[in-house]
């Protein structure tokens, strides 16, 4: 009975298009009290017919892993349940590797937001929230189920504009080499104010002659920008042409892009 009443109301999130839902959707369709919908979710966790995803939020298996322990995957829904109605970007490095641009393995799920959730986990892997302005969050993006996706131009400005972020601008070169251009990007880099990081991007590119440096356009430039804040060494060197400033030898990224 227990499982029929679970089964009867999961039919019904489906059938209204909700893979994700909260324990308040359950409390208000059940009419039970907050302490036996707890028990309620704990009990139907276990049994396999949902997943947790963060406090207070749970998400619909998927068809054929009902009642197994698989862990529920849909990046697109796990990361909307937590940011249901609030403007999102997932960007950066869980972008880039969504992409497949990335060799290394991505852990953490890193999204673009002007709003920060409670949670500090999704799906067991951790979540990290980059404020940003609802004007610009969600340009250059893509739909990936519920939730919006930087496109690969805008993941890429996303790493090369917060290094920091993404642990090093040797990332960024990381998934360069995986691309064969990144057409429209100086655009986007205007309309996102993101000109430094076209000029970091551009800078790697170029001076690792790498395939999506081609048709990048040099922009005029006032001012030197640092490659990577966070790194120091006593090989450093200034591309005139992009106005970037190394902080280490070129071979230092070359053995990134070429591993």
């Amino acid at each position: 009975m227990a499982i029929d009443r679970a089964l009867n109301l999961l039919d019904r999130f489906t059938g209204e298009g909700r893979t994700a839902f909260s324990a308040a959707d359950v409390r208000d369709a059940l009419g039970t009290s907050p302490q036996a919908t707890s028990n309620l979710l704990t009990r139907w966790t276990r049994l396999g017919l949902v997943d947790r995803l963060a406090v207070g939020r749970y998400a619909v298996r998927q068809i054929g892993a009902l009642g197994t322990a698989a862990v529920w995957d849909d990046l697109g829904s796990a990361v909307a349940a937590v940011f249901v109605g609030r403007p999102h970007r997932i960007g950066f490095l869980t972008a880039l590797d969504h992409h497949g641009l990335l060799v290394r393995p991505v852990r953490s799920i890193q999204v673009a937001s002007p709003y920060r959730p409670r949670e500090k986990s999704l799906t067991g892997r951790t979540l990290r929230v980059i404020r940003e302005s609802e004007t610009t969050v969600l340009v250059g993006t893509e739909p990936l189920g519920p939730s919006r996706i930087a496109t690969i131009p805008r993941a890429l400005l996303d790493a090369a504009s917060r290094p920091g972020v993404v642990g090093g601008v040797s990332r960024v070169a990381e998934a360069l080499a995986a691309v064969d251009n990144v057409a429209g990007l100086e655009d986007l880099a205007s309309e996102i104010h993101a000109e430094s990081a076209y000029r970091r991007i551009g800078s790697v590119a170029t001076t690792l002659s790498l395939p999506a440096g081609r048709g990048l356009e040099t922009p005029l430039w006032r001012s030197l920008i640092e490659l990577d804040r966070n790194a120091r060494g006593g090989d450093g060197w200034v591309d005139k042409k992009w106005g970037v400033a190394w902080p280490y030898a070129a071979s230092e990224l070359e053995a990134v892009v070429s591993a």
